[in-house]
């Protein structure tokens, strides 16, 4: 029960981070349907008139009880019983809640007893605390949800028993089942309703959520090229945004009506991808000896080095960056009706199906021979040359496929913004991709995605609390990388080298 009671106070601690900061007082006024509004670009008034119902609650209220999901869920991980699991999930949702009522009563009773605690905290009024104990006396508001949250956190631990129950390892003395194909078939099937969701929404969500669900596809293509760099040849590379400038001003010179070419969005976006992978190999010839920190800095002062070439000559506009980027046109076959990118729609379309292809490219290089090659320089580049893989090749190959893929990113993002400027491409553009696959899991595809979605999106997600969204996102970042050092989504063996230990126990309890 020790993990439990651990993992029980952290949660309690970000639970009432989040109510000091003004998380629960700014969701307390947003209702479910009025946050299903403001994603669709509905106006404030429109929002403001929600009122609360039953089937429209308190937007607060789902925090606390996806709060207490995931409390559960962290508990019951690693119980090895259903009892246990079941156990530890209440005892960790309750004891966070408990955190949570005590403190409420302790501020309740401070503004009885005619102490202003709102000159401490601006954002504990006594209106907030109130309705926190759900309107009802402090005691009776601190065990609503001490029992709202064991509830959930009940629910975290059965959902993690049906997890398992669809992962249950096979013994090794076992016939073959078919639990892993109904495995196979449910990540299918999750896999396929994602993308009719992603295809369909952004005919009903607004104009400013397609343009995030545009500026998230466009972070899952330079992390899925980052991730070949990074993840699949252990090279880190912090000048990425490099060739992710190269694309975009190469793009853009060859498209503007500002210089002589006139070339079209289509016949311009292979020069600008050729552009980038040529880049890309030319810096690593001189790296090829590097390693480690130093590997880091070079790469880093290549990423420097392009955006003040871009932004002091002339050719490429200096400060002004250039402007009048032509975006693309595409004519529907047989149909021959002409669709114009003339709204962050389309270049949303372009971005999802550019993604798709560009993963199934990255996972058939991940498990092709230059993939394995990858791996293994990955795990000890003097092992790997021993045993006869051609490290300088290896090096070349990642460097230039993934600035060939950060190039075709770099040219859909200047067609998308029709202009661009030298400070567009800072190194925070290469922090933030190296981010997103460390949160998703290096060397693993899906965690590409998911950590885009989480490292872009969810700033957004939390921009009603205003100036402090993120200072809550980077509390989130802490707390994720405290319980899942190796990423939401690992690889196999990403999630081997964290938990090693765990993965010989099962196969010595299986046996």
């Amino acid at each position: 029960m020790r993990a439990a009671i651990h993992i029980g106070l952290n949660s309690g601690f970000v639970l009432l981070f989040f109510i000091l900061i003004g998380v629960y007082t700014t969701f307390e006024a947003l209702t479910l349907g009025g946050v299903w509004l403001n994603i669709q670009g509905a106006t404030a008034s429109e929002i403001a008139a929600q009122v609360p119902t039953t089937f429209n609650p308190q937007f607060s209220r789902i925090v606390t009880a996806a709060a207490a999901l995931i409390i559960g869920l962290l508990a019951a991980r690693r119980a090895a019983r259903p009892i246990e699991m079941f156990l530890r999930a209440v005892t960790a949702s309750a004891l966070a809640a408990a955190m949570v009522g005590l403190f409420l009563i302790i501020i309740n009773a401070l503004y009885g007893a005619g102490f202003n605690v709102a000159f401490v905290f601006e954002k504990v009024k006594a209106p907030t605390v109130q309705a926190l104990l759900f309107n009802q006396p402090p005691f009776i508001g601190a065990a609503i949800w001490v029992v709202i949250m064991a509830g959930f956190g009940f629910l975290g631990a059965l959902l993690e028993l049906g997890w398992r129950a669809l992962h249950k390892p096979r013994p090794l003395n076992a016939p073959p089942s078919g639990a892993r194909n109904t495995t196979r078939r449910v990540q299918i099937g999750a896999l396929l309703g994602v993308g009719i969701f992603l295809l369909v929404a952004p005919l009903f969500i607004g104009v400013y959520w397609n343009q995030v669900l545009g500026s998230i596809g466009l972070y899952v293509l330079l992390g899925l090229g980052l991730n070949i760099v990074v993840g699949f040849a252990g090279l880190l590379d912090l000048g990425y945004v490099g060739f992710f400038a190269i694309g975009a001003y190469t793009i853009a010179v060859l498209t503007s009506p500002n210089y002589p070419f006139g070339w079209t969005f289509w016949l311009a976006l292979p020069a600008a991808m050729i552009m980038a992978a040529f880049a890309g190999t030319l810096l690593g010839i001189p790296v090829l000896r590097l390693r480690g920190d130093y590997l880091a800095i070079v790469t880093l002062g290549f990423g420097e080095i392009i955006r003040i070439i871009f932004k002091f000559i002339p050719v490429t506009g200096g400060p002004q960056g250039i402007l009048n980027v032509a975006a693309p046109t595409f004519t529907i076959p047989f149909i021959g009706h002409t669709v114009e990118f003339n709204s962050s729609t389309p270049f949303w379309y372009l971005i999802f199906f550019t993604c798709i292809i560009i993963a199934f490219i990255a996972l058939r290089l991940n498990d092709s021979r230059t993939g394995r090659a990858w791996m293994a320089m990955r795990e000890d580049e003097d092992a790997s040359e021993a045993m006869g893989v051609d490290t300088t090749r290896a090096k070349l190959l990642a460097f230039g496929t993934g600035a060939f893929f950060a190039g075709l990113g770099g040219a859909i993002y200047a067609s998308r913004q029709q202009h661009i400027f030298p400070d567009d491409f800072t190194l925070l553009v290469s922090i933030n991709a190296l981010a997103l696959i460390i949160i998703g899991g290096l060397g693993s595809i899906p965690g590409v995605i998911i950590g885009s979605v989480v490292l872009i999106g969810l700033p957004e997600i939390l921009r009603p609390i205003a100036d402090y969204r993120l200072l809550a996102y980077a509390a989130l970042l802490i707390v994720m990388m405290l319980v899942r050092p190796e990423g939401l989504i690992p690889s196999a063996r990403r999630k081997l080298e964290f938990h090693k230990d765990d993965t010989e126990l099962e196969i010595i309890e299986s046996s």
